[in-house]
């Protein structure tokens, strides 16, 4: 697991730091055009999943002293690729990227 700021990030995949300015910061997660499922247990308005197919990568957008970060999901290397985007509450979380045979499993958990 590393942190970065308030975000505890665990995952399978390489990252890199892609844009670094005061307190901005820009991680950058290659999943080399995988499904990625997004775990929702915790909400009310989907049943369990969303799941996105053929996703190049994923962009993090955080502000080091902010509880909430940005998810930009890239088509490909372009990072005007973008084809979704959303924003989560990280406070006392872990957030996992981890690899399943080829898909791509995300969620939170508590810290």
């Amino acid at each position: 697991m590393v942190t970065f700021g308030k975000l505890n990030l665990d995952t399978d995949f390489e990252y890199r730091v892609i844009r670094e300015e005061e307190n901005d910061l820009d991680l950058f997660i290659d999943l080399n055009y995988r499904s990625l499922d997004i775990k929702l247990e915790d909400t009310n308005f989907f049943n369990s999943r969303v799941q996105f197919p053929f996703v190049r990568s994923i962009i993090l957008r955080l502000n080091k002293e902010s509880d909430i970060i940005t998810i930009h999901l890239m088509r490909d290397i372009d990072l005007f690729s973008a084809f979704a985007n959303f924003e989560i509450n990280i406070s006392n979380s872990i957030i996992s990227i981890k690899n399943e045979y080829e898909k791509v499993l995300m969620y939170k958990s508590i810290k």
